[in-house]
């Protein structure tokens, strides 16, 4: 049976488990295969069974039609080198995997499946078999099966698993299925929060302010009883980029005819020489500098509201769709990474059940971020002890991000089951594709 999920006040505190929670759809099963071992029922950190034990069943457990509709999730942890497979927060399957050894660790963080292939062979190590790949990133971090997978970290950053296990997997999975990565031990917990997204049904809406709306919102009212996507959203919350902020001043200085260069979110010659210009005209420290100062003077002069502190992305089907502003509350500490996802609902329900996952450790810098060009630097002003993100949990964090009622409405109209919300100081990632082919991959370094 599922376990009451956690209830949530607005400090992010469990102050409650509401036992009305229905009853599961059904058992899950255990894979027996080569590296696969039962897996018992254990305990989330607030002592309540968070991840079910799974029932001694054939494979064909897995496809009958009383198992769950929730979606399915695959988590690593890289300390204890196994896979766990969930589906929704019951675990139907685990075994042990190697990864990657020393300069070649294993990333941590919140990824999807981007492509699956039976075949597969590397392009990065002489064609070596990699079979059952399911691709991480495209930079070539994948799960696959292998022949040889010692209870070591062994591979060159993948993740390898017994090949019998590695074949059923495959067979179970879907595209866009997430993958979390973790340096931890971490596991789905059920979640209840007044912040998280609900469902809007398909059923004809009346909204007497419709005319209001504006844009794509006001599209999506008058389309409700129309047939929406059924791909999951992937929604990433996280604080405004550095790079965001950039293109911010450069469209500013652009307004004001003070010739900023190309407003490309990248801070060169042209640039600074543009931010000199406007200090030495409206009196500021001169210093080719972006500051507060001049942020600050910049939306004054222009007669514009500073935008907020963090920003909203939306994707489905690898594609990007929309963002928008969001507020973060309390900036100065930190976010963390948490990723919620929403289970299986019926086409006119008004409430989705939510799961959390917690990441906290990241791996070390390897091969991989070096080659992304980017290393995680410490974000300036804001609390990242171990102490600070212990307290930073999940409902804590849902509860200091404030989306606008329009953009809210939006994301309702659009949910479906199997959707996420990640949130996290670390942004996007060099290995998230700008234009599509990847969901929001998170790094954590």
């Amino acid at each position: 049976m599922h376990h009451a999920p956690l209830r949530t006040d607005t400090a992010g505190r469990v102050t409650s488990r509401l036992s009305w929670w229905p009853a599961g759809l059904g058992l899950a099963a255990l894979l027996f295969a080569a590296g696969a071992t039962p897996v018992n029922a254990h305990r989330s950190e607030q002592g309540v069974k968070s991840g079910k034990s799974a029932a001694k069943t054939p494979l064909s457990a897995w496809y009958a039609k009383g198992n769950s509709k929730d979606p399915v999730q695959i988590i690593v942890s890289l300390p204890e080198r196994r896979l766990t497979v969930y589906r929704g927060d019951e675990v139907v399957a685990s075994s042990r995997v190697s990864t990657g050894r020393k300069g070649f660790a294993t990333p941590s963080g919140m990824f999807s499946i981007l492509q699956k292939n039976r075949d597969h062979r590397s392009n990065i190590f002489s064609g070596v078999p990699m079979p059952y790949m399911q691709r991480l990133t495209w930079s070539g971090i994948a799960l696959h099966g292998f022949t040889s997978v010692p209870n070591v970290p062994a591979s060159a950053g993948c993740v390898r698993i017994p090949m019998s296990f590695a074949g059923q997997l495959f067979k179970f999975t879907e595209m866009g299925a997430h993958v979390i990565v973790a340096n931890e031990k971490t596991e789905p917990i059920d979640i209840e929060n007044d912040n998280l997204i609900q469902p809007v049904p398909r059923t004809p809406l009346i909204l007497a302010s419709a005319e209001q709306e504006e844009g794509a919102v006001r599209s999506d009212i008058l389309a409700a009883g129309k047939k929406r996507s059924t791909s999951p959203l992937r929604i990433l919350i996280t604080r405004r980029s550095a790079n965001g902020r950039i293109r911010e001043v450069q469209k500013l200085l652009d307004e004001l005819t003070f010739e900023p260069g190309d407003v490309d979110g990248w801070m060169g010659p042209d640039t600074a020489k543009s931010i000199r210009r406007f200090q030495a005209t409206y009196g500021l420290k001169v210093n080719g500098r972006i500051s507060e100062e001049l942020v600050e003077k910049l939306y004054e002069i222009t007669g514009k509201d500073i935008p907020p502190n963090g920003r909203l992305y939306v994707r489905q089907n690898f594609k990007p769709v929309f963002n928008a502003p969001v507020v973060i509350r309390n900036e100065e500490q930190t976010l963390g990474s948490h990723l919620f996802t929403a289970m299986y609902f019926e086409p006119d329900a008004t409430q989705a059940r939510w799961t959390a996952v917690t990441l906290k450790k990241g791996s070390p810098p390897n091969r991989h971020a070096l080659h992304g060009g980017l290393i995680k630097q410490p974000l300036k002003g804001v609390d990242q002890s171990a102490e600070a993100l212990d307290a930073a949990t999940a409902g804590d964090v849902m509860n200091r991000i404030v989306i606008p009622p329009e953009t809210r409405l939006r994301l309702a109209r659009m949910l479906t089951p199997g959707s996420s919300i990640a949130i996290s100081d670390d942004g996007i990632s060099w290995e998230t594709t700008p234009k599509g082919g990847s969901d929001f991959i998170v790094l954590m370094q």
